[in-house]
């Protein structure tokens, strides 16, 4: 029997896909520069010409102007050109890479590459439709997309339990008398890891090495680099890493659902089981940034680069895990506020039940509900 050959990893696709489009985009920088020196370098050269005060029989100074200038357009196009012929086997690769992804995300052949002029912007040389798009929403984020290096991440910082627990007591500090002890008891018991993870003390690198390369910022889960290059971690994290950019931020969402969960039901055990079947273990509660009082500024973190449909989520889900196996090349996040950009934000609190009472596992800003979370307003 004829042996297949191995399908491509569909992180490895994508990883690919996006370091060969920054490839181009590096290309064209590297020739916009010299574009633009050149242009001065023939304006600078004009001016100079002009100011010659010289009898045309001796040297006819407009003609020469106009000459220079005619060089310099001539210098442009010939960039243009060289620009166009260096990334042509880099577009055709690109594309090449996409047919591969195509039928993951359960499509058909790709039309090929579009003809363009040596002018033409990059995204323009693909079919319209998936290649296209794809193509579009990666170099939508290669200005402001940052990543770390696993050697990076080493050096990034995890935050002490004497520290967490100090931020665990400000939080405190900012929830109304009523619901004080309660809501410090909730992030002190012992599964929950809300401000280990989530608080505002966690520096933005730390947040960015939990997203790129699964390093617990709490420091409890383990996390090495391998002699090999490849990242041995215990720890999760989804397509998004942030959190609450204040202890007054949290303190009045934690306000706010223990509100609805006395108001509704008397407290928050009660509210649980009244909406959960007496075998279930966990739940996921979504609460609106409306009904939390967020609003933007209040939340900050990182998402996945090109991850707006939940075909590109796990393709970039893919790309990291093929990042931290073989520890390069590393995916790229995006700083970005989920209660300012999201199209329905809010708040994900997620709950166990040990024995007969319902514990806080986590609560962290999202910009969109999880589908498989019950609405707080639903749990009246």
């Amino acid at each position: 029997m004829t042996q297949q050959p191995a399908q491509p990893h569909r992180g490895s696709l994508r990883a690919a896909i996006e370091g060969l489009l920054r490839t181009c985009v590096d290309l064209e920088r590297q020739a916009e520069g010299v574009s633009t020196d050149t242009g001065k370098r023939v304006r600078g050269l004009a001016e100079t010409l002009i100011a010659v005060q010289l009898p045309r029989a001796v040297l006819d100074v407009p003609a020469l102007v106009q000459e220079v200038g005619g060089l310099g357009r001539q210098l442009d196009a010939d960039l243009n050109g060289r620009l166009a012929e260096a990334r042509r086997p880099l577009v055709t690769e690109i594309h090449t890479l996409l047919a591969l992804l195509a039928p993951v995300h359960g499509l058909a052949a790709l039309p090929p590459l579009v003809p363009v002029g040596p002018g033409a912007a990059l995204a323009d040389h693909f079919p319209t439709g998936f290649a296209r798009e794809y193509v579009d929403d990666l170099l939508g984020t290669v200005d402001t997309s940052v990543t770390l290096t696993t050697q990076s991440a080493v050096g990034v910082p995890v935050e002490s339990e004497r520290a967490t627990d100090a931020v665990k007591l400000l939080v405190g500090q900012h929830l109304p008398e009523n619901f004080r002890d309660e809501g410090v008891r909730m992030l002190r018991n012992g599964l929950c890891h809300t401000v280990e993870r989530h608080g505002h003390h966690i520096a933005p690198e730390t947040q960015l090495a939990r997203l790129v390369w699964r390093k617990d910022p709490s420091g409890h889960q383990a996390w090495q680099v391998l002699p090999g290059g490849g990242i041995a971690t215990s720890h999760g994290c989804g397509p998004a890493a942030g959190g609450f950019t204040s202890a007054e931020a949290l303190a009045k969402t934690l306000a706010a659902f223990l509100r609805w969960a006395h108001d509704h039901a008397g407290g928050v055990n009660e509210l649980i089981k009244n909406h959960t079947s007496k075998n279930a273990k966990r739940i996921g509660i979504h609460m609106s940034a409306t009904l939390a009082g967020l609003t933007p500024g209040e939340t900050d973190g990182f998402r996945g680069t090109a991850t707006g449909s939940a075909e590109k989520v796990d393709d970039w889900l893919a790309a990291r895990r093929y990042a931290v196996a073989h520890g390069k090349p590393p995916v790229y996040g995006v700083p970005y506020d989920p209660i300012a950009e999201g199209e329905d934000p809010g708040v994900t609190l997620a709950f166990k039940r040990v024995g007969h009472q319902w514990h806080l596992v986590t609560c962290y800003p999202v910009d969109e509900p999880d589908p498989r979370n019950k609405r707080l307003e639903d749990l009246a």
